[in-house]
């Protein structure tokens, strides 16, 4: 069987944790675009991803992942568009504790759903701080409709496997769905 290669994008707000779940679950280095940061991002971290982040993981000998982190700050916005094309999913992930996060998100949200028909999935992030929003509060404040939101650590990779393959699940449900059509 031959190998099938699925470009992911990954993406949200800034400081969502998109640069950490590459890092932390790709078996190949990184390539990362970081520079300093000298905004009112430099408040929140020192450095920030100006074009994209890659990194691939090899789910097993069948099926391989290749996934590009967005900029989070939408003075980078072509970027969104540019790493769009292509691929077959959207990982959203955002940062639970902090409702800015939460907001941005649904601005980048609505303008991949307004853009393209990728499936998608949303991951919240630092769910273990308290008073953080739960996956409901952040379903209905994005106006998710059906798509999936999870609980996501992106520093586990356990957790972030599990975000992806999900990803992957309704790629695949789509594509026969699709299928099903074209044969009736």
């Amino acid at each position: 069987m031959e190998k099938q290669v699925v470009k992911l994008v990954i993406t949200g707000p800034v400081n969502a944790g998109k640069t950490t779940l590459i890092s932390h679950i790709s078996n190949t280095p990184v390539i990362t675009t970081d520079e300093v940061a000298t905004d009112h991002v430099a408040a929140i971290k020192k450095f920030t991803t100006v074009a994209m982040d890659h990194g691939i993981l090899y789910v097993d000998d069948e099926l391989e992942l290749h996934l590009f982190g967005t900029p989070g700050q939408r003075r980078f916005n072509f970027m969104w568009d540019v790493l769009a094309t292509g691929a077959s999913g959207v990982v959203f992930l955002t940062d639970g504790s902090q409702p800015e996060s939460i907001d941005e998100m649904k601005h980048i949200f609505h303008h991949y759903k307004d853009n393209t028909s990728l499936p998608s999935i949303v991951g919240v992030t630092r769910q273990d701080v308290p008073g953080a929003a739960t996956t409901d509060d952040v379903a209905d404040r994005l106006d998710a409709g059906d798509t999936p939101v999870l609980p996501c650590d992106p520093r586990n990779k356990d957790d972030s496997k599990v975000l992806l393959l999900s990803l992957f699940e309704l790629i695949m449900r789509q594509q026969a769905d699709y299928a099903e059509e074209d044969f009736f």
